[in-house]
């Protein structure tokens, strides 16, 4: 069989789309943020930052190709509504919300699919791929080194320069299609943090014990801010931008909880969580923050098997019929991302290849240990990026 790569480029955001229920996709993004930390920490990486609705977006275009026991388990696995029209609607919603432009918040996705020329796509997945707002190239794959110039250049440009270097060209070896996702966000604070107020403090695991030093961010500002005691969390909301349509939560595991019970509670608990923390009014917090910056790459397979999405990785059972007359199967699903948190604000890139005022004492939120983040548009609820910060740095 021909192996298909998938790159997805990706940094944050969304408007909104009312009447959607963007809840299954939320529903898989917790699933696989669980996942994708378990696989990572085995290899001794904690601070892990994905862009989850980049995923579902390719995936859930190759469902429209797929076919048997691959249908099915992206269909189950993505949270696909059962029929394609609403597949479509959903999916065709979730592009909608990624085009946005202020003097506060910048959002732009592009997609694209790099197909071989000597192999014949059918018509009817190009014009599903269309439908996305996808660009459709023809390209010779075997001339690896001029490829991989050609989609790090696509990246690059989609992510503002943040994503250079997406893929090599050994990466790019007798593949035959590969699927680009590319976001970018950059946003400032509603309520910037004092760069003056910044200052160097401890940082703590779950058990209390200090594991390093943070230059920790302080400002007092009104927030959505409260205990979901469903999955075990305190929970600050800081909005972005005039319009505060984005927001960053920080989920602050309850005192003596393990943070890997956090988000397994996130990946098993209703989605009630988003909303129970507030309390209907704005109170004014005492806000701790750090400065940070997570760089991650992830192979995004072995998370995304135990999520239960098997067949479609394995070269004997993938059923893609609807791509290609050709047999295909993906070889590889890799996740670059790049993410910061400053004073001013938030800027984030990812590319998968799958190819501060006076401290007058008022309640208190001190983000000083481990910690789970999603970025979120408030409006319909969707989570574009999520992450979890454990182990400190200077920044």
């Amino acid at each position: 069989m021909w192996k298909i790569v998938f790159l997805v480029s990706i940094v944050v955001a969304t408007p909104t789309n009312p009447g959607v229920d963007f809840a299954p996709i939320n529903q898989f993004a917790l699933k696989l943020l669980d996942n994708v930390y378990a696989f990572q920490e085995s290899f001794g990486e904690q601070n892990v930052a994905i862009s989850p609705l980049s995923v579902w977006s390719i995936f859930s275009l190759l469902a429209e190709g797929s076919a048997g026991e691959t249908f099915l388990e992206l269909m189950r696995e993505l949270r696909l509504p059962n029929d394609l029209r609403s597949t479509q609607a959903l999916h065709s919603a979730v592009v909608n919300l990624l085009k946005y432009s202020d003097k506060d918040v910048t959002l732009k996705g592009q997609s694209a699919m790099f197909s071989d020329f000597n192999i014949k796509i059918h018509q009817e997945f190009c014009d599903s791929a269309n439908y996305y707002k996808n660009d459709v190239y023809s390209v010779d794959p075997k001339n690896t080194t001029f490829l991989a110039q050609d989609i790090n250049y696509y990246i690059c440009v989609a992510t503002e320069g943040k994503i250079r270097n997406a893929v090599q060209p050994k990466d790019l070896d007798n593949l035959r299609m590969i699927l680009i996702d590319a976001l970018y966000f950059k946003a400032s604070w509603t309520y910037p943090f004092d760069p003056t107020q910044t200052k160097e403090e401890a940082f703590y695991n779950s058990q209390g014990k200090p594991i390093g030093t943070v230059n920790m961010m302080y400002h007092k500002a009104p927030h959505n801010f409260g205990d979901a005691n469903s999955i075990g969390a305190q929970i600050l909301e800081m909005t972005y931008g005039k319009t505060e349509q984005y927001a960053m939560m920080i989920l602050l595991p309850f005192d003596g909880m393990p943070l890997k019970r956090l988000l397994n509670n996130l990946a098993n608990q209703p989605l009630d969580w988003m909303t129970e923390f507030k309390s209907g009014g704005l109170p004014e917090i005492d806000c701790f923050v750090p400065r940070f910056k997570i760089s991650t790459q992830a192979d995004l397979i072995p998370p995304l098997q135990y999520t239960g999405i098997l067949s479609i990785f394995d070269v004997e059972k993938a059923q893609l019929p609807g791509v290609s007359d050709s047999p295909l199967f993906v070889s590889k699903t890799i996740q670059s991302v790049e993410l910061e948190v400053t004073e001013e604000g938030t800027v984030a890139a990812s590319s998968t290849v799958v190819g501060l005022e006076d401290r007058i004492l008022s309640q208190r939120f001190e983000a000083n240990k481990e910690f789970v983040f999603v970025i979120t548009d408030r409006s319909s609820g969707l989570i574009l990026f999520s992450g979890v910060y454990a182990v400190p740095a200077l920044v």
